[in-house]
């Protein structure tokens, strides 16, 4: 087994890893030049000289550091001459402060990294998508040294089988991620966030939360569709090869990531799943509060009705302990991509045994999203009603 844990920049966390089977952590400073698969709303604040303090102490601890630009846009600036250049500046910069490793999301950047810095690991990130052999092979061929496959591959076994066996490289599956399962708003959130990374960019909470929070808060079983990995069913995916595992959370706090790190270390966890897996479905029932209990504003009626649509989420629960033991057998048999949840139910079935809190069991269920023109309520750096600036560090 071999993990790969987000770092929130705290030197405990490295400390509290110590021990366990830990490859490496990954992070990336909360604004940059290339900006990241997340905004910069729900990242830790770190300064250049403290994450080479922190990459020192992994190091120390026999941990790499993987840094990230896993970016699907650029907004077309790698077309100019001079923007590529400061790539290539961030990039000496990078390896001089010790990183190991470059996450990234477009191609290109393959060659880009290996011709500047060839004892780069450069991974492919999940943002690019990949869950086909060919896809796979591609990648390989330019390059890569490891690929992060797209979470919907990860209980579609046929695809993992034929992945694994078409690429030598490393292949990577993220255990905890709380995604809907084809999700409609998918393409434009894993491209939203590279506009809000960047430096001097405006901090934002994503509408696209709000389709997901909307799903779990009224269907029972779309947390069990969703696409983690229980720490119990690891030795499933190691049967086919695959053993390096990400344990995503750059948001969280210390105690929660090492939580998950040990539960998937120890492959087994008898609490609730949504202990561990990242849940940043609680994020908009918390800005929808915020917004409605605003004195005057305009939207404050439709945020207190958004809000009391996701209540449900703050009693969500999923009890590992009822989910079957062969859970994951329903999945090495069949394939989600050409079955129907309405006339499938399989997870409804494994919901009603181990979910709690959902205000409903609607296949179908419609979620409550703000409006357009609610969007700009999205800004969270916006002048507050007593004048003060929102913080930046929700979500």
């Amino acid at each position: 087994m071999r993990l790969i844990v987000a770092t929130n920049w705290d030197d405990d966390l490295l400390r509290g890893l110590a021990g366990l089977p830990v490859q490496a952590v990954y992070g990336k400073l909360q604004a940059d030049l290339i900006g990241g698969g997340r905004p910069s709303s729900i990242l830790p604040h770190i300064d250049p000289a403290g994450m080479e303090r922190h990459i020192r102490l992994a190091h120390d601890s026999g941990i790499r550091f993987l840094y990230l630009w896993n970016v699907t846009t650029l907004g077309d600036a790698e077309y100019r001459s001079d923007f590529i250049a400061k790539m290539q500046a961030q990039l000496r910069d990078l390896v001089a402060a010790g990183v190991d490793g470059l996450v990234v999301g477009m191609p290109w950047m393959i060659p880009l990294a290996k011709d500047l810095a060839p004892e780069l690991e450069v991974s492919i990130s999940s943002f690019a998508h990949v869950d086909s052999p060919r896809e796979a092979r591609q990648f390989a061929a330019m390059g890569a040294d490891t690929i992060i496959l797209h979470y919907t591959a990860n209980r579609d076994f046929q695809a993992l089988r034929e992945i694994r066996g078409a690429v030598a490289c490393d292949l990577e599956l993220i255990a905890n991620n709380s995604c809907v399962f084809q999700c409609p708003y998918v393409t434009g959130h894993q491209i939203s966030p590279a506009f809000h990374s960047t430096t001097g960019s405006r901090p934002v909470l994503e509408y696209e939360l709000f389709w997901c929070a909307g799903r779990y808060a009224h269907d029972g079983a779309e947390i069990i569709r969703s696409r983690w990995i229980r720490p119990e069913d690891l030795h499933v995916y190691e049967s086919l090869g695959l053993d390096r595992f990400k344990i995503a959370g750059r948001g969280r706090d210390t105690a929660w990531l090492l939580r998950a790190t040990r539960a998937y270390a120890a492959r087994s966890h008898p609490g609730e799943l949504t202990e561990i897996i990242g849940m940043s479905q609680h994020a908009p029932l918390a800005l929808a509060r915020r917004r409605a209990a605003e004195a005057g504003a305009p939207h404050a009626a439709l945020w207190d009705e958004i809000a009391r649509d996701l209540e449900p989420i703050t009693s969500l629960r999923v009890r590992n302990a009822d989910i079957p033991p062969d859970f994951l057998r329903f999945f090495l048999e069949h394939d989600c991509n050409t079955l129907s949840c309405r006339a499938c139910r399989y997870c409804d079935k494994v919901a009603r045994a181990a979910v709690e809190g959902a205000a409903s069991w609607d296949a179908d269920a419609p979620a409550l999203m703000p409006a357009p023109v609610m969007f700009e309520d999205l800004i969270l750096d916006r002048p507050a009603p007593d004048g003060d600036k929102e913080g930046t560090a929700g979500g």
